[in-house]
């Protein structure tokens, strides 16, 4: 009788601990995504479609890749006489589908300008504050971003995607491989006769 004893008291201390925590909260409900209508096309190469019948061509080379950041030269044509050129930069991010960008003909040159003005950036160019960033865009969600940092002194960003986003962090060689990269898809397009 007296082990019996021993063995329920025994039983009891080991479940009062447990009986003694609160009960586990369930975690709070997460709001649903909701994703709406895509925007309207920022660039004409975007825009470019087809009726329904006709034939959409598509024509590209990729001029290469930097640290997953791909960039390539495009034309879009319907078959007949309508046609339009451009740079399409791509990222692979957590989506099934990767991200994009695309820049038309008349942004060419303020995009490289971007670029040139953020290379140029070595220090803080604010003087009175420790921390800074510094960003351009283009029409169709091209981001390029200079910021500062602790150990790293100047980083860059590039992100593209208009509903989801996807970005890459790249050192100032890489950056610069870049637009190198973005400033041969222009000349690509630039040496490209008009066909009939």
């Amino acid at each position: 009788m007296r082990a019996h004893r021993l063995l329920f008291v025994a039983a009891l201390l080991a479940a009062a601990p447990a009986a003694a925590q609160p009960p586990a909260q369930a975690p709070p409900p997460q709001e649903p995504i909701v994703i709406g209508p895509p925007p309207p096309p920022a660039t004409a190469l975007e825009a470019f479609t087809v009726s329904p019948g006709a034939v959409l061509i598509s024509a590209y080379e990729e001029l290469g890749e930097v640290e997953g950041v791909f960039v390539e030269a495009r034309e879009m044509r319907d078959g007949r006489t309508r046609r339009i050129r451009g740079i399409i930069v791509t990222i692979a991010g957590r989506q099934p589908t990767p991200e994009q960008a695309f820049v038309d003909p008349d942004e060419f040159v303020d995009l490289l300008k971007g670029f040139d003005e953020l290379l140029a950036i070595t220090t803080n160019p604010t003087g009175q504050f420790r921390n800074f960033d510094m960003r351009y865009s283009t029409r169709g969600e091209l981001v390029l971003t200079a910021s500062s940092t602790r150990n790293r002194g100047v980083v860059y960003g590039v992100e593209v995607g208009r509903l989801l986003h996807a970005r890459r962090t790249l050192n100032g060689g890489e950056f610069h491989q870049l637009r190198t990269l973005v400033e041969a898809a222009q000349q690509k397009l630039a040496t490209l006769r008009e066909e009939r």
